[in-house]
C-alpha cells in the first residue's frame, strides 16, 4: 500500500525529474505520429526501415538535447528537416512544409485544447505543467488527437501530390501561408499560456475559434490549389493531346492526298 501512495505522490506533486523521465517514451509517441500525419498528407512512400531510423535519430537526438539544453527545439527546427532530406529523399520544400506540418498539429491541439483542460480539472497553467499525472495526461491526449487526425486523412485519403510540380508562385504563397500560420499560433498560444490565468474564458474561447478557423480556412484552400493545380495539369495535357490528335490527322489526310494523287497517275499510264 506504501508503495501505490509512493507513486501517487510523486505523480500529483510538483517533480521535474519525473516529468523529465516520462519525457523519453513521450517524444517517441509525438515524433511517430507526426511523422505519420505528415508523411500521411505529403504522400511520402517509405519502407518501415526508413520510419523506424527517423523516428529513432529524431527521437534520441531530441531527448539529449532536451536533458542538456533548455532550448533544444531551436535545433530542431533545422534538424527535422534534414533528417527528413536524407531518410525520405524528398525535396526541400516537402521537408519544411514536413516540419510546419509537425509543429502546427501540435501547437495547434495544445493552443484549443489546453484551456479546456485546466477548466475542467480547475488548474493553472502552471500546476499542469508541473505535476506529472497532469502534463503526461494532457500530452497523450493531445498526441491521440494527432493520431486521430492521422486516421481521419488517411480515411479521407488526403494529400498534396502536386508540391514539386507547382510553379513558384503557388509555392511561395503555400510556404508563407504555412508560415504565417506557425507564427500566428505560437503568439496565441504563448499568450493563452502566459495569460490563462487572467484572461477571461471568453476571450480565450474566441481566441481558440479563431486559430481553429484560420486553420480549417487554410486547409480547404489548400485542397482547392491542390485540385485546381491537378486539373490544370490534366488541362495541359489533354491539349498537349488534342494538338498530336490534330497533327496525326493532318498527316493521314496528307497521305491520304498523296496517296490518291500516286493512284490517279498510276491509271492514267495504263
Amino acid at each position: 500500500m506504501e508503495i501505490f501512495q509512493t507513486i501517487w505522490t510523486a505523480l500529483s506533486t510538483p517533480n521535474e525529474g519525473l516529468i523529465n523521465i516520462f519525457s523519453i517514451p513521450l517524444t517517441f509517441i509525438e515524433m511517430t505520429v507526426t511523422m505519420l500525419l505528415f508523411s500521411q498528407i505529403l504522400c511520402i512512400n517509405s519502407t518501415k526501415k526508413s520510419k523506424f531510423l527517423y523516428i529513432f535519430l529524431i527521437s534520441s537526438i531530441s531527448i539529449i538535447l532536451n536533458l542538456f539544453f533548455s532550448k533544444y527545439y531551436i535545433v530542431n527546427i533545422f534538424l527535422l528537416p534534414l533528417l527528413v532530406i536524407l531518410i525520405f529523399k524528398v525535396s526541400i520544400l516537402k521537408s519544411i512544409v514536413a516540419e510546419i506540418i509537425s509543429f502546427f498539429s501540435i501547437i495547434l491541439i495544445e493552443s484549443v485544447f489546453l484551456k479546456t483542460y485546466l477548466v475542467i480539472f480547475h488548474i493553472s497553467a502552471e500546476i499542469a505543467n508541473s505535476i506529472p499525472i497532469y502534463r503526461i495526461s494532457f500530452t497523450l491526449i493531445m498526441y491521440l488527437i494527432i493520431y486521430i487526425i492521422y486516421l481521419i486523412v488517411k480515411k479521407l485519403n488526403f494529400s498534396i501530390t502536386l508540391l514539386e510540380n507547382m510553379d513558384k508562385k503557388s509555392k511561395y504563397i503555400l510556404l508563407t501561408n504555412f508560415i504565417l500560420g506557425l507564427i500566428t499560433i505560437l503568439t496565441q498560444n504563448y499568450l493563452n499560456s502566459y495569460y490563462s490565468n487572467t484572461l477571461p474564458f471568453f476571450i480565450i474561447i474566441l481566441s481558440t475559434i479563431t486559430i481553429f478557423s484560420y486553420f480549417i480556412i487554410s486547409l480547404y484552400s489548400l485542397i482547392k490549389t491542390n485540385q485546381l493545380q491537378l486539373t490544370t495539369q490534366n488541362l495541359q495535357e489533354a491539349q498537349l493531346y488534342n494538338k498530336s490528335l490534330k497533327i496525326l490527322h493532318d498527316d493521314v489526310r496528307g497521305f491520304k492526298h498523296d496517296f490518291s494523287n500516286i493512284v490517279q497517275a498510276i491509271g492514267r499510264i495504263y
